[in-house]
């Protein structure tokens, strides 16, 4: 039996051999094609959202234009003197604001700022605790307000290592006085990052809204992008005015942020990937809190770091650790600026105050219903 060649139309002319035909690839379910698609739209969500800019963007465009004289009213009570890891013969200065009580305190808190922002993110819980005899010490991490190397990301060690070093400092001062490390967003990435390697000058830890969304959770080809931006697009800015974020529901003290000339606005790409790469570390991390004491709080609001990648994080904290979980429905990712952030920080006051006593609010119990939930 012969075959006949199949005659091509007339009006499609032949112009070599026919491609083969390649079978068609398997369907997959329809539950997971739009996982995928939300995922992968998190993540891009994510390369901006990082940055105080995204939330500021609109808060910025109404802000003043900061002049001379607001960059002359910068507060600087004094510089912490450390090595500038990784070469640790050359010092460098970190300034710091402080907000100390009139005689001795009764204990001391370090705390570090957020991705872009400041020492002058304290400056709505520094006078609180100083009211209630706790000295706070909020430096400009490296990179950020006007440390050395501002627009620069500093590396994971870098900050940690800061963060090690002016404990010591503060912890030689009176050996005897408890120190706490606080910090939030990437402050409290390193916070936990400090936590789960333990330090003996740290007696306690409080993350609040910590950065813990890290690489892991990303689609492969996002993380990779992520992985390579750092590299083939370090100057790249990105400002994330489209997302329109909200990072508390205090406009006043948003434009305040904007305007202050201490905030980094648009950081470039290079360091958004550093962060992200300190996000992923936090996250691990979270498994290896056992020993310390710490507080981790999250808002119902949070804009910026998701649900699922918090929920991580505490399930991931071991059975029997000292951490206290706590979740404040009604806030946001910057909760100490929210016009409800008497609750967050009487929890806080009262986490430094009280070892073993239960935190005032219901944001422990909520804390189970949001991992019930998630």
């Amino acid at each position: 039996m012969s075959l006949t060649p199949r005659r091509t139309p007339p009006t499609v002319p032949r112009r070599g051999p026919r491609r083969p035909v390649m079978p068609a690839p398997a369907a997959l379910p329809t539950r997971i094609v739009p996982a995928m698609i939300r995922r992968t739209a998190a993540c891009l969500r994510l390369i901006a959202a990082l940055a105080l800019s995204a939330g500021l963007a609109a808060c910025a465009a109404r802000a003043p234009t900061p002049s001379a004289a607001a960059r002359a009213r910068i507060v600087t009570d004094g510089y912490f003197r450390i090595a500038a890891s990784p070469a640790p013969r050359e010092t460098i200065g970190l300034p710091y604001r402080d907000w100390l009580p009139p005689g001795r305190p009764r204990a001391v808190v370090l705390a570090l700022h957020g991705f872009e922002d400041s020492r002058n993110a304290w400056s709505t819980l520094g006078p609180v605790l100083a009211a209630h005899g706790i000295a706070v010490y909020a430096p400009d991490q490296r990179g950020f307000g006007a440390a050395p190397g501002r627009g620069r990301w500093p590396g994971t060690a870098a900050l940690v290592s800061d963060a090690r070093q002016m404990a010591a400092i503060l912890h030689r001062r009176d050996p005897f006085i408890p120190l706490t490390l606080m910090g939030e967003s990437m402050g409290g990435a390193v916070a936990i990052i400090v936590a789960a390697a333990g330090d003996p000058a740290i007696s306690s830890y409080v993350a609040i809204a910590p950065a813990v969304w890290g690489a892991a959770t990303f689609t492969l080809p996002l993380h990779w992008v992520v992985a390579a931006a750092g590299t083939l697009a370090p100057r790249l800015r990105l400002t994330g005015r489209s997302l329109h974020l909200r990072l508390s529901d205090n406009l006043a003290a948003l434009r305040a942020l904007a305007a202050d000339p201490l905030t980094l606005h648009a950081a470039p790409l290079g360091m958004l990937a550093g962060m992200v790469r300190m996000m992923g570390a936090a996250q691990r991390d979270c498994a290896r809190l056992a020993a310390p004491r710490v507080l981790l709080m999250y808002g119902g609001h949070d804009d910026v770091i998701p649900p699922h990648a918090t929920a991580a994080c505490w399930r991931a904290i071991p059975r029997g650790a000292r951490a206290t979980l706590a979740w404040y429905p009604a806030d946001d990712h910057l909760m100490l600026l929210d016009h409800e952030r008497r609750t967050p920080i009487g929890d806080i006051l009262s986490f430094l105050r009280h070892k073993r006593r239960p935190l005032p609010s219901a944001a422990a119990t909520d804390a189970m219903i949001f991992l019930a939930e998630h």
